[in-house]
């Protein structure tokens, strides 16, 4: 009833101003309390760095006058302007309950839906564009910005003869010269007019090509010809795949020495058999791969497997979604559809337990890998209960069990986590991850499978699990709180096969979902 008193106040002003003497009063208080900045060094200063920070130190000199210049339309004009249900955040207070003698219970602090704005599923409008690809696009008039998000079908697992350096290549490769712009022309248009943009290939997506573009919303039919330009028209000049060798190769020496990566890669042969995009080959077989690549091997790989069949992009700011539809229709008309399928690899049977140490020279520590291959996907019945375990078992050095056990109780390292290595078609390793001393080794390792097993036969606690549901819950909802994250996680949904309204549930599903159920997936 409070709430609802408060946003009918709002919306009077949004119909009606104040009155003289409403206004009046908001005056004087207002200039009473900016005189007061002027009271003491120490306000001066804090004054000073806030007009600062909204980019003009005059304002400080200038904000009595300011305040006593505003009248009745002022306020209405941006009561109506600001002060709408797009922009707020309402937090409700959840005491004790002194009759039960404790906390509110989980049920009571499961996310609400917001009455006061639509689900995702109702404000997200949903394109085919030409030649087949998906658009998602979400208005937000609140910020004259937008990003562009999107996926293709051209990952390490579309290649068919094993040279799964071939994708990350083209993928880095884009951005070096088109059809009609060399790389430095490309780069000076981005930098003149505020724009980012970005791609790559990533071992934890082996299907997809991930791109991301931002800037002012005006700036969308510029940045929209920039992403399909570079994305259908790279043209892979042998100048730049050398300088691009060069720096990659320098990356595998120095991996040597990364015992993090060194470790990874370890596990990931112990788990996929050889041909498998997530078998991470050894580090001089990359680097020959790497030398022997040709600019034609490069172009006949983009040419076979991108296309807008396989697209799915996401736009979120201040646009329209029929002239964004139309937008990327006009820049991806007559380009040819590609249906890339992925190639055939072994799977291999489960590998049985080993163990293999690696010497790394001159490295007082050791970093260690302990874990199966997985079996999750994302939009499984069981994604939201394995998350929720694996958030209690260990995704957080400092709260979760295998940290406190680890780390807190038995000093025997400063990070320890585990966590899912892919869900995304393809069901990467879900692993433990700490660094130790050499000598520690073995107690580490038995502490570790210590945890494991406890938490196998016995779950989570309702505590664990009830902490863990907020966090998460409330850490998904505020990364939907900029046109980015709300992008990201578009993209990322319908990439995955998954439903627009997989944004409003989520929240709900931790919720619903119970991690004891689930342990099986982080065993």
């Amino acid at each position: 009833e409070v709430e609802e008193a408060i946003r009918e106040e709002v919306g009077r002003l949004h119909r009606e101003p104040p009155s003289a003497r409403e206004l009046e009063r908001a005056r004087v208080h207002t200039r009473t309390d900016l005189a007061f900045h002027h009271e003491s060094p120490g306000r001066i200063m804090s004054a000073l760095t806030e007009s600062v920070a909204v980019g003009d130190w005059r304002k400080f000199v200038r904000e009595l006058d300011l305040v006593s210049a505003v009248d009745r339309d002022d306020l209405q004009r941006v009561a109506a302007g600001h002060l709408t249900d797009e922009r707020v955040t309402v937090g409700w207070f959840v005491p004790d309950d002194p009759a039960a003698g404790g906390a509110a219970s989980a049920a009571d602090l499961r996310p609400r839906p917001c009455h006061w704005r639509r689900p995702f599923a109702e404000r997200v409008a949903l394109r085919e564009l030409v030649g087949g690809g998906r658009l998602a696009v979400l208005e937000n008039p609140h910020a004259p910005t937008v990003t562009v998000t999107g996926t293709l079908r051209a990952g390490v697992a579309c290649t068919g003869d094993g040279r799964f350096s071939v994708p990350a290549l083209v993928a880095a490769m884009l951005e070096r010269g088109t059809a009609g712009r060399t790389r430095l022309q490309l780069a000076e248009e981005l930098e003149d007019n505020g724009l980012q943009m970005g791609i790559q290939s990533s071992a934890g997506s082996p299907f997809a090509v991930s791109f991301s573009g931002q800037g002012l919303a005006e700036q969308l039919p510029r940045l929209a010809e920039l992403l399909v330009d570079v994305l259908r028209r790279p043209t892979f000049p042998d100048d730049e795949l050398a300088r691009l060798r060069e720096r990659v190769l320098g990356g595998l020496v120095r991996e040597r020495e990364d015992t993090h990566a060194l470790s990874y890669a370890a596990l990931t042969r112990h788990l996929y058999p050889v041909g498998h995009p997530l078998h991470k080959r050894v580090v001089e077989e990359r680097e020959r791969e790497v030398a022997s690549l040709t600019r034609d091997e490069l172009a006949a790989f983009h040419d076979r497997t991108y296309g807008p069949g396989s697209l799915v992009l996401a736009v979120v700011g201040d646009v329209d979604p029929d002239r964004v539809a139309g937008l990327f229709d006009g820049f991806l008309e007559g380009w040819r559809p590609r249906d890339p399928r992925a190639a055939e690899w072994p799977t291999g049977d489960a590998a049985p337990a080993t163990e293999e140490k690696l010497e790394v020279a001159d490295r007082p520590y050791l970093d260690l890998f302990l874990g199966p291959r997985g079996s999750l996907l994302r939009g499984d019945d069981e994604d939201s209960a394995a998350v929720l375990a694996n958030a209690c078992l260990g995704q957080s050095t400092l709260t979760s069990r295998l940290g406190l056990a680890v780390r807190d109780r038995e000093g025997l390292t400063y990070g320890i986590y585990s966590r899912f290595f892919g869900t995304l078609h393809i069901a990467g390793p879900w692993a433990t991850f700490l660094t130790v001393a050499p000598s520690d080794l073995d107690r580490a390792v038995a502490v570790c499978r210590s945890v494991l097993d406890d938490f196998v036969r016995s779950g989570p606690g309702d505590e664990e699990l009830s902490e863990e549901r907020l966090a998460r819950s409330g850490s998904f909802r505020v990364g939907l709180a900029t046109n980015a994250g709300v992008a990201r996680e578009l993209v990322t949904v319908l990439t995955a096969g998954l439903p627009v309204a997989e944004l409003d549930l989520y929240p709900c599903l931790l919720y619903t979902s119970d991690a004891a159920d689930d342990t099986q997936f982080v065993v």
